[in-house]
C-alpha cells in the first residue's frame, strides 16, 4: 500500500523501484509508457520493464515517463481517501 500512496503523492508518476513494487504486488496494474517519440502505450505492470528493455536495447526509442491513466488515479484516490 504504501507503494499506492507514493504514486498518488507524484500524480500518478512511476518510477522504476515503484514498477517493480507493481509489478510483484499488484501485477494487473495498468500503466501507459510515454516514449520519447513512439506513441503512448498501455501495458500491465508486469509487463512494463520487460517492455522498456526491449524498446532500448534495440535503440527503437526511449522512455519519457510511466504513469497511471487518469481514470485510474482518480478511482486510487477514492479508495485511499485522498483528496485533491
Amino acid at each position: 500500500m504504501k507503494v499506492l500512496k507514493e504514486i498518488v503523492d507524484q500524480w500518478g508518476f512511476v518510477n522504476s523501484i515503484q514498477i517493480q513494487e507493481l509489478e510483484k504486488h499488484f501485477p494487473d496494474t495498468p500503466l501507459i509508457i510515454r516514449w520519447g517519440g513512439m506513441p503512448r502505450e498501455k501495458r500491465l505492470a508486469s509487463e512494463v520493464e520487460e517492455r522498456i528493455a526491449h524498446v532500448e536495447e534495440i535503440n527503437q526509442d526511449y522512455v519519457r515517463d510511466v504513469f497511471i491513466q487518469s481514470e485510474h488515479m482518480a478511482k486510487l484516490r477514492e479508495v485511499l481517501g485522498v483528496k485533491i
